[in-house]
């Protein structure tokens, strides 16, 4: 009885339903909490054998990524893709040196980050590399690898050689005097393997005159692993040059194994 004389009346509940009426509408709130999220779902870059290629004549670049509905759309010469790129259908084949990016596309997904593919057309000129030797356990066929167009990966000691010296220098000999457009030379980054960029890098003559010279900021605090090639322009007719490499004399006092000797990888030098 209520508090004014009314008789109350039992109102029976049912609990099952009331149970059932509870998961319909959380399964309902999931659902269109996944299906708002799906836009901030990002798919992931396309694969590829290398992220750089040295070559005379021509090579040919493949991309893979399996993903029903999915495609891959590249870029030449450093442009981002987008949606109105080319679509991989089948290996890219270049004559020439150029930068490939590929990106992977599906509708209601954000696309990918880039891939990037530097293709680097080399002269066959380099007669030797004298200089620096690297040091145990990363000199599989000393200096030879250095020149072998064949260039290791960022995930991979395979193929690198390691220097420890503060000063690491290359007499790179020409097969002749001639006119040349580019040097390059690649380098691995993997800080928590103790292995860093140099501190500078300078470019000469053989007769020491200075063609290029470059400074490296990235050791003031951790970064990302990476593999990288550097450029230097020549466009003069040359029988050979000179690479001065300085490191740094220890590992900076921010990172773990700050006072120990840091590596200095590299795997490639090709003159274009």
């Amino acid at each position: 009885m209520f508090a004014n004389g009314t008789p109350a009346k039992h109102i029976r509940i049912n609990l099952s339903l009331l149970h059932k009426k509870f998961i319909l509408q959380a399964l309902l709130l999931i659902f269109f909490c996944d299906a708002s999220a799906q836009d901030r779902i990002q798919l992931a870059a396309p694969q590829t054998a290398s992220t750089k290629v040295f070559f005379q004549n021509s090579t040919c670049i493949s991309f893979e990524f399996r993903q029903p509905g999915a495609v891959i759309r590249y870029a030449l010469n450093g442009d981002e893709p987008n949606l109105n790129s080319a679509i991989y259908h089948e290996p890219i084949c270049v004559s020439g040196s150029v930068i490939i990016k590929a990106k992977s596309f599906l509708k209601s997904l954000i696309p990918s980050e880039s891939v990037s593919v530097k293709c680097i057309k080399t002269n066959d000129v380099i007669k030797s590399i004298s200089g620096t030797a690297p040091r145990e356990p990363y000199n599989k066929n000393g200096l030879l690898t250095i020149s072998d167009k064949q260039p290791g990966e960022q995930n991979s000691r395979e193929r690198w050689l390691g220097f420890q010296s503060d000063t690491v220098e290359w007499k790179i000999d020409f097969s002749k005097k001639q006119k040349l457009k580019k040097l390059h030379i690649s380098l691995l980054r993997a800080q928590n393997a103790w292995i860093f960029y140099p501190l500078k890098m300078e470019l000469l003559t053989l007769g020491g005159k200075t063609l290029g010279l470059g400074f490296f900021n990235s050791n003031t605090g951790p970064a990302n692993d990476e593999s990288r090639i550097f450029s230097f322009p020549l466009e003069r007719k040359l029988k050979g040059v000179i690479i001065r490499v300085q490191n740094y004399s220890s590992i900076p006092d921010w990172h773990p194994g700050k006072g120990n000797k840091p590596w200095l990888f590299a795997d490639e030098i090709a003159v274009e």
